[in-house]
């Protein structure tokens, strides 16, 4: 049942359609639905090039339906650089986020890795946007264990500069703005997420039993969490991120 549902998933993405919101197959267990994400990953016949972290807020929890944070997988094909003119659908929305890009390998590791170890891997940070949305009908506000299944409603990620000098920059208290269409419609900062620091996100991938096997490999991405909330979106929107002085990640939805 798992490679069926995966199927449709993956058939519902890359062709902008939508399945029943209780669609047969439905994930019961978080289990389950890491083994439907699993089945889906390979059925896109894609090589994975990093992943999001959802539910990064505890407030999001109960909203989505989750107990914890939960992964989903990226892909190339749906990744864009900054000024992108990026398809969306109804329902679809855009986060604020900031993406880490891997130099060198962290495979899987027992003790897990410390601060210092994960900084010494990475390449650089992106400003950058998640748009996120489901390949079922219906909100993801109490979607629960089905946003696992669909890759965790990854749509595509659009990344800002490389931003190499990350040390001059306190990781933990960074203010992000987020504006559509010329107007400033929500702040954030990376105090919101559940880590003390951004890099503690992929500490948390490391101890994920998802990536037990592979663990992170060189040039991944991992989008760490909205710092912005999640925002409604439309075809004919601009949205602008802005990070102060790691500066801005632009795009044109159509």
């Amino acid at each position: 049942m798992a490679d069926s549902v995966a199927q449709q998933l993956w058939t519902s993405r890359v062709n902008d359609l939508k399945l029943p919101g209780d669609f047969a197959g439905s994930p019961d267990t978080e289990d389950e639905a890491y083994e439907i994400q699993a089945a889906m990953i390979a059925a896109s016949g894609l090589p994975v090039t990093g992943w999001k972290i959802g539910a990064t807020v505890e407030a999001l929890f109960a909203v989505l339906g989750v107990s914890q944070p939960f992964l989903g997988p990226l892909f190339q094909r749906f990744t864009h650089e900054s000024d992108a003119a990026v398809k969306v659908l109804p329902g679809h929305n855009v986060e604020t986020e900031m993406t880490v890009r891997l130099h060198s390998d962290l495979p899987p590791k027992d003790p897990p890795y410390e601060r210092a170890e994960i900084e010494n891997a990475v390449a650089a940070i992106h400003p950058s946007f998640e748009i996120v949305g489901a390949r079922f009908e219906g909100e993801l506000a109490g979607a629960g264990f089905r946003v696992i299944a669909d890759g965790g409603a990854n749509v595509g990620t659009v990344l800002g500069p490389e931003v190499r000098n990350w040390c001059d920059f306190d990781l933990t208290d960074h203010p992000v703005t987020l504006s559509i269409n010329g107007e400033t419609v929500n702040d954030g900062n990376t105090s919101v997420l559940l880590w003390d620091h951004i890099f503690d996100a992929l500490a948390w991938c490391q101890r994920h039993p998802a990536l037990a096997q592979r663990g992170l490999c060189a040039g991944d991405l991992v989008m760490t969490g909205t710092c912005t909330g999640i925002t409604p979106i439309s075809p004919g929107d601009k949205v602008v991120g802005d990070f102060g002085g790691m500066g801005e990640v632009r795009a044109s939805f159509i």
